[in-house]
């Protein structure tokens, strides 16, 4: 039997290679490859291939989804699509291609195989239907069930004229539950109730149009939903009468889901780009008014009658800080202090704070795994998730309830991580955190983390804490996944992963006195010039001697041509041209015994990696004192 004939259609020239050694490598025979939806349509009219691997997105007038409908409409060849990524509309102009299935980049060898050995078996299968009549199936029973049998993850049902059941395969029995003695002779509306009028007028469509494709929700026996796409085509015998209609069924649940979920993190990128680039520029202004507050407030004389109004206004600074640090973490571009972890050790104290918080009406139930595997993680961070989802809680359970709270170990198979976008297989660490409560409507499910949407009445919240407590894990390293249920609760699930590595930062505490005075030389690099002059002052203010640098390349200069000792390198992470970390590094190569220090209204998590053994990092907006003190540290270090 000769291998089957693929049609590569994909404008990645090295994409396309790899796309047909793998086929070829599955013993399958690659005709051509097009690069342009207006060559796909070209070599599929003059090779007439048993099938189309086609990419959405292609250069030119005519992108994929176009090309794909003419090829089928004008030859009958299945198409099956390559997508890295894909908004609502274009997945509903590829519906419109009528597709065979869809595979998302990047996917692995028995992924391909798979969609591929698919998209053949269902075509040979609804020719084979069309092109022999009912009666003769009926009276070819074995040969009827071989090839129908043959499919696994398709259903190919035979109707009659009024809708009724003729043939009931294993496949149809495995995807809803019900057998094929419960179906056969019953109306097909069993899986799905519309009144038999709607089932005869749809029946009738396809009989006047040849065909009908479409996708709906059907139940199963035990009442669960699946999302069911049907072809469905008349059946005449030769003289051109009706006799029937074929059906082919596939359970595109997971599909459909996975996409929703590639969908929603695209969505969740773009805003945090957006958050974490106003966080950062926020922040510098920021620590512009700390400084000149905390300058202000240490002076005596005329300004005494004022010194409660300055201090309001380093309060409302302190407020909105707050604020971009939860941007921040919403952007996953925040500056984490991770360690060695225990999670059963951050849930026993929380809890133990949070529980007059929660009231007597909610009661809090852990089931913690003993021992539970470490993590690399921030423990205030994981605080911070901890008290967000266990607030949300709260106000879904206004009457009171149960919190349930539980830790375990576990391990993620590559089944599992097929069905989660983001999740690799490993041993993770998992941390569920359920309600009893009212549940989140299904309406607004897939914007819970968007940063400013909120459920709750005006004035009751900023909208930013699930978006904050997704930020924290998935910079942690992590993935979390939300199940929810209308006046059922909700539970969300947390997996950590079990190894993580992990940098040193240094802190300090505002509380702390001011440091003492020091007499080294410092080169503070900077891109934006008000921030850049008060740290100079303020620095220059405790007695260091101070170079100043706006750009890294204006830095690197600096330190080739300035003969003397640089104590320290004080350096802004984000800046145009060169990150901070490369920036050091290129200092330290002929000054290696120069000290560093990191600063930066958001870190990305690569920068982290990027850091050179245990680097020192101060988080602007930064306090004069916390700004002396890290630097005091820095130099006796």
């Amino acid at each position: 039997m000769a291998a089957p004939r693929i049609l590569i259609v994909e404008d990645e020239t090295i994409v396309a290679m790899d796309l047909a050694a793998g086929l070829r490598r599955l013993g399958y025979e690659v005709i051509a490859t097009a690069r342009t939806g207006e060559g796909a349509v070209a070599s599929a009219a003059t090779l007439l291939p048993d099938l189309v691997l086609m990419d959405i997105r292609l250069k030119g007038k005519m992108d994929g989804i176009d090309a794909a409908a003419i090829i089928h409409r004008e030859h009958h060849i299945p198409v099956v699509f390559l997508t890295a990524h894909a908004d609502l509309r274009t997945v509903e102009r590829a519906q419109d291609a009528a597709p065979y299935g869809y595979l998302v980049k990047p996917f692995d060898e028995s992924d391909l195989h798979r969609a591929v050995a698919i998209a053949l078996t269902r075509a040979r299968a609804e020719r084979g239907l069309q092109q022999e009549t009912l009666d003769a199936l009926w009276n070819s029973e074995e040969r009827y069930r071989l090839l129908v049998e043959a499919v696994k993850d398709h259903a190919i049902i035979a109707l009659d004229l009024r809708g009724r059941i003729v043939s009931w395969p294993a496949a149809a029995e495995a995807m809803t539950g019900y057998t094929a003695a419960e179906m056969i002779g019953n109306q097909v509306s069993i899986l799905h109730p519309p009144d038999v009028a709607t089932i005869e007028e749809r029946l009738k469509a396809v009989a006047e149009t040849g065909s009908a494709e479409l996708e709906e929700w059907r139940l199963r026996k035990d009442g669960t939903r699946f999302l069911a796409q049907i072809h469905a085509s008349p059946i005449f015998d030769r003289e051109g009468v009706l006799i029937g209609y074929t059906s082919v069924v596939r359970d595109i649940t997971q599909e459909r889901s996975l996409e929703a979920q590639l969908l929603q993190a695209q969505r969740l990128d773009s805003l945090g780009q957006l958050a974490g680039g106003i966080a950062h520029d926020f922040n510098n202004m920021l620590m512009v008014i700390f400084t000149r507050c905390d300058l202000l407030l240490r002076v005596n004389g005329p300004i005494e009658n004022y010194r409660q109004y300055i201090a309001d206004i380093r309060a409302a600074a302190m407020k909105n800080r707050e604020l971009t640090q939860q941007l921040l973490a919403a952007a996953r571009r925040q500056v984490l202090l991770p360690q060695v972890v225990d999670l059963n050790n951050v849930i026993t104290p929380a809890m133990q704070l949070l529980s007059p918080s929660l009231g007597e009406h909610i009661v809090i139930r852990t089931e913690l795994q003993e021992p539970l595997w470490p993590v690399h993680a921030d423990p205030g961070k994981l605080h911070q998730v901890l008290v967000n989802l266990a607030l949300n809680a709260r106000d879904a359970m206004p009457q009171g309830g149960f919190l349930n709270i539980e830790t375990r170990n576990i391990g993620i198979d590559e089944s599992y991580a097929r069905q989660h976008v983001g999740i690799e297989a490993g041993e993770y660490v998992a941390l569920i955190v359920g309600d009893t409560g009212s549940g989140i409507p299904e309406s607004v499910r897939d914007r819970i983390y968007d940063p400013f949407f909120s459920t709750k009445e005006a004035g009751k919240g900023t909208g930013l804490g699930l978006a904050v407590v997704r930020g924290i894990v998935e910079q942690t390293g992590g993935r979390i996944w939300m199940y929810s249920e209308e006046g059922r609760g909700t539970v969300f699930k947390i997996f950590l992963p079990r190894e993580l590595s992990a940098a040193h930062a240094l802190t300090a505490d505002e509380d702390e006195p001011v440091p003492q005075r020091g007499t080294e030389t410092i080169m503070v690099v900077e891109d934006e010039p008000l921030l850049r002059t008060i740290v100079r002052e303020a620095l220059e203010e405790h007695g260091y001697r101070v170079l100043e640098a706006s750009t890294p390349d204006e830095a690197l200069g600096m330190s080739t041509r300035n003969g003397e000792t640089i104590h320290l390198l004080l350096t802004d992470v984000v800046m145009p041209g060169m990150q901070g970390p490369e920036l050091a590094q290129r200092i330290a190569d002929h000054r290696p015994q120069i000290r560093v220090i990191y600063m930066s209204g958001y870190t990305n998590g690569s920068l982290a990696h990027a850091m050179p053994h245990g680097f020192r990092y101060v988080e602007k907006p930064i306090s004069t004192n916390a700004l002396l003190r890290t630097v005091r540290e820095t130099l006796e270090s």
